[in-house]
């Protein structure tokens, strides 16, 4: 390309050279075809540059897209999916944790009989061997029971194996049962704060009945008894 425009210099030359000689109408054609060349060359030499872009620009592009390993994106997506899931799960930990803290006992006396899920316990009023997934505790001074948290009533029941049973929903997943109550003095959808009064235990035909009066209390975590003595200090 550069032979080519060098030749039409130099011929262009040449033909001046030859045009002195002549009248003004030839040297006012010369100057028209000049004119005429020029425009065509800057043209053609713009155009070019617009390719070259465009094909930089293509280049590029290709570039990113083979750049892209869509195994490697997609084991980043799911690692990070799995660490924000961890994360989260550790700030429920972190609230139930919180709440579970401030926990009381439902009702001040002894503890008859331990939380248990391993081992089976022998209960003589329907002779048969259960796990204990609560805590029974015998009352001292009171028959009052207190909702251990703040909460929810979620339901109450009457049946009798298990007396009057109420059951408070603390959120967070977490939830409290108390059973073998003669009375509730709460009803479903009723707000309840720590240390309100629920009802009272009394000497009742149930499952619990040879122990005499006294709370059954559960503690349930995300759907699961755990041991409430664990929180409670």
């Amino acid at each position: 390309m550069k032979n080519r425009f060098k030749n039409a210099r130099t011929k262009m030359k040449n033909f001046f050279i030859r045009l002195k000689h002549k009248d003004t109408s030839f040297f006012i054609i010369a100057l028209c075809i000049v004119l005429l060349s020029t425009a065509i060359v800057w043209r053609y030499t713009s155009n070019s540059g617009k390719e070259n872009n465009v094909a930089d620009n293509g280049n590029e592009d290709e570039n990113i897209g083979v750049n892209l390993d869509p195994v490697e994106e997609r084991n980043r997506s799911i690692i990070e999916g799995y660490e924000n899931a961890e994360d989260k799960e550790d700030e429920k930990d972190s609230e139930n944790s919180d709440n579970l803290n401030t926990m009381k006992l439902p009702l001040d006396g002894e503890i008859i009989r331990e939380f248990t899920m391993d081992d089976l316990i022998y209960y003589e009023a329907i002779g048969e061997w259960r796990v204990h997934r609560g805590v029974d505790i015998k009352p001292k001074d009171t028959l009052m029971i207190e909702s251990a948290l703040a909460g929810t009533v979620e339901s109450v029941n009457t049946s009798e194996i298990m007396g009057t049973e109420i059951i408070i929903d603390h959120g967070n997943n977490i939830k409290t049962l108390y059973s073998n109550l003669v009375t509730a003095s709460v009803k479903v959808g009723e707000q309840v704060q720590q240390g309100h009064v629920i009802g009272n235990v009394g000497k009742i035909s149930s499952i619990e009945s040879a122990d005499g009066a006294h709370l059954h209390f559960e503690l349930l975590v995300d759907g699961k008894n755990v041991n409430p003595m664990d929180y409670i200090k």
